[in-house]
């Protein structure tokens, strides 16, 4: 009989410590710098200590089940030779030849031979092959299969896979690339990335051949196809280790349901990952949970455990609804709801986020979107020590709660102000002939909201007229608004009962604006003998009617009504690049001028250098302003007979300096008190 080698004194086999009685379904994990053993349950992540120490003062590392003789085998540190573990948890150390001399941390034993393999890369290193077998006649000599240079692996274990007529070993790189190893010639061959990176320091097979790696940082366990490494999935979370290596009887299927069962699941359809096949969510059960107990069970099943979640008011489109749930002690609570009704939880609809609860009773608003699907749907809680987790996947401790919910939809509410006048003067910095004349829209805002949730603005209106010589655009700027959150495929403006082309949301842009009119001298008429359009006596253009428009705009992301108002849609002009406009401004930086509303911040595409100059004191007194406080922009709350062509707005209106000097304080009325004729009567001009 061979003999085996251990500390000073010679045992033979026989007398040895016994095998585990069975092929586990839990996987060994061994981690520490004095060899610390686990069983951890793959399935949950779950982790239970099997021997604080294994009797030696260093490493154990490269560990293999054997499904030969039901032992662990690793490459022991304090002897740097390989040792054997059975179920008394005690190291015995073996001793070969062959090895060099260092210490391997990557191995495992095959299935298809009685033999352990380890690998470390470097040319005077390599992949090296011991026999097991007692019979054989290289038993315990080592053997290097193939140099580590030529198989150049940044691996940190390797797991053979369940198939008795392969010598296949499969492992994954720390930037993620799965490896399959011939272990015969020693050749691999990279199966393509897995989507992960880190150090795997754990990694196990199951009897369908399932693959699992277990990262050292975080102890994410993923479940990985060895056939596509696009389907791989964060199986479980596990135990964190700076020192991680792991073996598992691959021949073992990953639960066995002979024992007790401690796992907790879901009972929602299995589209939203309930089964284990599904990988589903579940939890070991334990002291943390919803409401007054938690039940294992085998597979997933209705059970009369949900009693620690309710919801205290309806699921209302565009309203918050308020949960209520009860913790055994404090815990991490993650939620969702499958708001589209698509049959899955998806992290968009994530309702509850690392909301760190304590024992007894939480209560939580939910704001409900305004595009979620009316009827019945699933909602997912989950309660656990760990605050970020996935609505699928095992864990340890906690529960899962599953509950069927109904989704109401509310009414489309609508809200219109008056209309309104926009009038601008574009010879800004200058106050020049300050007749307000030069661009004159009529505008109407409606906001659509469901709920307390605006999701669309509709802008109706006119260019009423243009009164300058000037190349001017006019834009519309949702304050507060971002660009991102439009839904700019569904964005429509119509000019003059024609759809345009293109989006008319500004490109690159962090703010929401969109151009009615990108130039509005280009665009309307001018009769023989008259400048302008619509601002000079005798040019009435009775063969043109206004220029109308009528744009909508929903909202990708809603935004509650005391923030999406009436009161955020925010006119204003600006110059047309190539084209002169004045001495102030740089015909190949027009954009960079606009002109806003008195003490209106302009756009982030303003160029801050044309401030404070000629008649501006927006640094002093605030943004487009003259040292007395006149504006170069107006909006009046009705319709509005703007100055005729270079009839100061102070001869046209005598009551509304005082009016802009005040801030409105004084004679709010302004614009109903005329001059006599020195308007242009848009009500008696003819409408076609």
């Amino acid at each position: 009989m061979k003999k085996i080698l251990f500390g000073a004194c010679v045992f033979s086999a026989g007398l040895s410590a016994a095998p585990f009685d069975t092929c586990p379904s839990k996987a060994f994990l061994v981690q520490g710098n004095t060899a610390t053993m686990y069983g951890v349950n793959l399935v949950s992540g779950s982790y239970t200590t099997f021997a604080e120490s294994v009797g030696t003062n260093n490493k154990l590392n490269g560990i293999g089940f054997s499904v030969h003789d039901r032992y662990i085998y690793g490459w022991d540190y304090s002897n740097k030779d390989i040792g054997r573990v059975g179920k008394d948890y005690v190291l015995e150390p073996i001793m070969t030849s062959g090895f060099p001399d260092t210490n391997f941390y990557v191995g495992d034993v095959a299935i298809h031979e009685n033999a352990f393999y380890v690998y470390k890369k470097g040319g005077s290193l390599g992949l090296y092959r011991v026999s097991l077998d007692e019979n054989s006649d290289d038993y315990l000599q080592a053997e290097r299969i193939i140099d580590g240079s030529a198989l150049n692996l940044n691996i940190f274990d390797m797991a053979f896979a369940p198939n008795e007529n392969a010598s296949l070993a499969y492992s994954v790189d720390s930037n993620g690339n799965l490896h399959r190893i011939d272990v015969s010639n020693g050749t691999s061959t990279n199966l393509g990335n897995v989507g992960q990176s880190g150090t795997f320091g754990a990694v196990y097979f199951d009897v369908e051949s399932n693959f699992y790696i277990s990262r050292n940082q975080d102890g994410h366990v993923y479940k990985i196809d060895i056939n596509d490494t696009n389907n791989t999935q964060l199986f479980a979370y596990g135990p964190v280790s700076n020192t991680n290596d792991g073996a598992r009887c691959a021949t073992a299927p990953i639960i066995d349901d002979t024992e007790d069962p401690t796992i907790d699941y879901g009972d929602a359809p299995d589209s939203y990952g309930t089964s284990l096949n599904a990988n589903g969510a579940r939890h070991n059960v334990g002291d943390l949970f919803f409401g007054q107990s938690v039940s294992a069970e085998y597979v997933p099943k209705a059970t009369d455990d949900d009693n620690g979640i309710s919801f205290l008011t309806n699921l209302e489109t565009g309203y918050e609804t308020l949960v209520s749930f009860t913790l055994s002690k404090s815990g991490y609570v993650n939620a969702w709801i499958d708001w589209n009704g698509d049959g899955q939880f998806q992290e968009s609809e994530r309702v509850i986020s690392e909301y760190q609860g304590v024992a007894g009773e939480n209560r939580v608003l939910i704001p409900v979107p305004v595009d979620a699907v009316a009827g019945s749907t699933w909602a997912r809680f989950r309660v656990s020590n760990t605050s970020d987790i996935a609505p699928q996947g095992g864990i340890d401790n906690g529960e899962v709660e599953d509950l069927n919910v109904s989704v109401v939809a509310s009414s489309l509410i609508q809200n219109s102000t008056s209309w309104k006048t926009a009038a601008f003067e574009d010879l800004w910095p200058q106050k020049g002939d300050y007749d307000f004349n030069d661009v004159v829209v009529r505008y109407r805002v409606t906001t659509s909201q469901i709920g307390n949730q605006v999701v669309r603005y509709n802008i109706e209106g006119a260019l009423i007229a243009v009164g300058a010589g000037y190349h001017n655009a006019f834009a519309i700027r949702l304050k507060d608004i971002a660009r991102k959150h439009v839904d700019e495929a569904q964005v429509e403006l119509t000019v003059d009962g024609t759809l345009q082309d293109g989006s008319p949301l500004e490109a690159n842009r962090n703010e929401a604006i969109v151009v009615i009119f990108a130039d509005t001298r280009e665009m309307v008429p001018v009769q023989p003998g008259c400048k302008f359009f619509r601002t000079e006596t005798g040019c009435s253009d009775i063969q043109r009617a206004p220029y109308s428009f009528e744009i909508s705009i929903p909202l990708a992301t809603s935004y509650n009504a005391s923030v999406a108002t009436n009161n955020k849609v925010d006119p204003f002009i600006f110059a047309v690049d190539g084209h002169y406009h004045g001495p102030f401004v740089d015909q190949n930086n027009g954009r960079g001028w606009e002109v806003h509303l008195k003490n209106h911040a302009p756009t982030e595409a303003f160029d801050s250098s044309y401030l404070d100059q000629g008649d501006d004191t927006s640094s002093t007194n605030g943004y487009f302003q003259t040292s007395t406080g006149l504006p170069w922009a107006l909006i009046i709350n009705s319709q509005w007979d703007h100055p005729m062509e270079r009839v100061d707005m102070s001869l046209a209106y005598p009551q509304f300096v005082e009016f802009a000097q005040s801030a409105g304080a004084q004679n709010a009325t302004w614009f109903e008190n005329p001059v006599a004729d020195y308007q242009y009567t848009i009500s008696n001009a003819a409408q076609n």
